[in-house]
C-alpha cells in the first residue's frame, strides 16, 4: 500500500495555500508555478468561471482573474478542510472547501465552494497541481444576484 511522507503531506498542504496566496498576490506567473508543466497539464474545471483544457487557457485565465479589474482585486482566498488520499507515492487526491472574502471594502464573506479530488503529483519541482475541479456553492451566484439588483 503507498502512503505519503509527513514531508509531503506538508508539502501539499502548502501548494494549496500557495495556490490562494499567489492569486491574492495578482502574481499568474507564480500562481503557475502550482501546476505541472504545459505538457503534463489535465485541465482545470472552475465551475462557473470556466474550463480550462489547456495550460495556456489556464495562464490567460489567472491573468484576467488578477488583473485591473479582475474578480480577483480586492479578495483573499483561503484554503480549509484539506483531505489528502494517497493514489501512489507519487500521487494524491486533494479535497478542501474554498473560502473568498472580501478585504478592500466592507469585510465579509462574498463566495465559498469546494475543490474535489484535485490530483497533484511529485515532480522534480515538488508537488504539483495536474488536474483541478471547483464546485462554487450556490450562495454566491444569490449574492451578485443581489448586487444586480441594487
Amino acid at each position: 500500500m503507498a502512503t505519503l511522507t509527513t514531508q509531503d503531506i506538508l508539502d501539499i498542504q502548502n501548494l494549496v495555500a500557495d495556490y490562494c496566496i499567489t492569486t491574492d498576490n495578482k502574481d499568474a506567473d507564480a500562481f503557475m508555478e502550482c501546476w505541472v508543466s504545459p505538457e503534463e497539464f489535465d485541465g482545470y474545471d472552475s465551475g462557473a468561471f470556466g474550463n480550462m483544457q489547456t495550460w495556456d487557457e489556464l495562464y490567460a485565465f489567472e491573468k484576467e482573474h488578477v488583473g485591473p479589474g479582475g474578480m480577483a482585486q480586492g479578495k483573499r482566498h483561503q484554503s480549509t478542510n484539506i483531505s489528502i488520499k494517497t493514489v501512489s507515492d507519487s500521487e494524491a487526491l486533494v479535497t478542501n472547501d474554498m473560502i473568498v472574502l472580501e478585504v478592500a471594502g466592507i469585510p465579509m464573506v462574498v463566495a465559498t465552494g469546494r475543490y474535489d479530488d484535485s490530483l497533484v503529483v511529485k515532480t522534480a519541482k515538488g508537488w504539483k497541481f495536474k488536474r483541478r475541479t471547483l464546485e462554487v456553492d450556490t450562495g454566491f451566484f444569490k449574492l451578485m444576484e443581489s448586487f444586480k439588483q441594487n
